[in-house]
Order: C-alpha cells, then structure tokens, then sequence
C-alpha cells in the first residue's frame, strides 16, 4: 500500500473517533504536536534502531507526550511506533487537518503580496476567495516584493496569480509571439476583482523599470 493511503487510513481512523468524542481541535493539534516530537533527532534514532527493545521505546514516547496529549492520541503514537510507521506521522498529521478543513468545509488561502495589506484589504481579498470557493477562507498571508504588485493567492491546489509580474510575463510573451493586443486576456475576472483590492498599496511601490517598459 502506498505512503499516502496508508496515512490516510490513519488520519480517517483518529479522525472519525475525535468527532464523535467531540475533540476535533485538541486532536489536530495533538497530531500536529507528536509529528515534531517524533521529529526531534534523538527520538527519532531511538524509535528507529531496531536493537531497541519496544518496551523502551515505548518508554521513552509516554515521557514525551504522556502529558501533553490526549489518550487516544498517545495510543496513535504508540501504534505508530509499534508498526515502524514513524516516518508517516507529518503525512497522517497533514491528511488530518485536510479531513478537519473538508468537514467544516474551510480552506487555507496563502496570499502572497508585494507590501501587507491593511486589515480592510484581508478582509476584502478573505471575501473574495470565499466567494470564489464557496469555503470559509483562513488566510495566511505573505510578502513578496518580487511579485511587484498585485496578489497571488493558493487555495490547495489552485493558485490565482494576479500579481503585475504575471501579466508582465504574460505580455511579453504574447508580444513575442505577435498576437494581437486586442485578444489579450490578461486576468479573469476574479483576479480583477482581487487585483483592485490591493490598489492603494501598489501605488505606494516605486515604479519598477520594466513597467516603464511596457
């Protein structure tokens, strides 16, 4: 069976019982937290060598967590380690919060922008990508001075790139190869409404020279 299957079975397993003891939250977290304990260099030789008795690895993993994790999330760690799927414990904990964002059908949204946005921008660009989506957005948001203006945004696996160094490139393109101006579609029409939301910021960048250019 394949990494990424094998995960998830575990991540739909702990995450079907943390529903139904109405942990969602804690258990996520939990997950989140034994994936960079289990992470740390020691531990993680330790949990490897096969030399090791399983009694002191177990040992040493209730020292670790026994008090900062529920239970059941403790009892995971231990299957885990008992069944040499160590190495899995990032992916289960990635497969975990996509199964938590599906449910209350949330998504991440990293914004990439050339200057932070004001708290009215971030709401307006969250506003945006939810109707998009139709999910409630938690934005994560970045600066990027590269992009030159504009937003580039990634929700999962899709990205919306309406940043002036995409439609820079995207205009030089179409000019190599000699297509006409008036078939030029440089952003649909959501990336406008999402580009004209960052417009006070852009105007306090300076001019970049290949913008004088085009």
């Amino acid at each position: 069976m394949l990494k990424g299957a094998i995960a998830r079975r575990y991540a739909e397993a702990v995450f079907d019982l943390a529903r139904k003891q109405g942990t969602l939250d804690r258990t996520l977290e939990d997950v989140k937290e034994i994936a960079q304990v289990l992470a740390n260099r020691k531990l993680a030789f330790l949990l490897r060598e096969p030399k090791i008795a399983a009694r002191r690895k177990e040992t040493a993993i209730r020292q670790a967590l026994a008090e900062k994790v529920l239970p059941t999330s403790l009892n995971l760690t231990l299957l885990i380690v008992q069944r040499e799927l160590v190495d899995l414990m990032p992916n289960i904990a990635s497969e975990l919060e996509q199964l938590v964002l599906d449910y209350r059908n949330e998504a991440i949204a990293e914004v990439t922008t050339a200057a932070p946005l004001s708290e009215i921008q971030q709401t307006s660009v969250k506003r945006a990508l939810e109707t998009r989506t139709g999910k409630t957005i938690i934005m994560q948001t970045h600066v990027d001075p590269s992009i030159l203006g504009g937003i580039v945004a990634r929700v999962g696996d899709q990205v919306i790139d309406g940043s002036i160094r995409y439609r820079l490139s995207a205009l030089q393109q179409r000019l190599l190869n000699s297509v006409s101006t008036a078939d030029i579609d440089f952003l649909s029409e959501e990336l406008a409404k999402l580009d004209h939301l960052t417009a006070d910021t852009e105007a306090t960048q300076p001019t970049h020279p290949s913008q004088a250019q085009v």
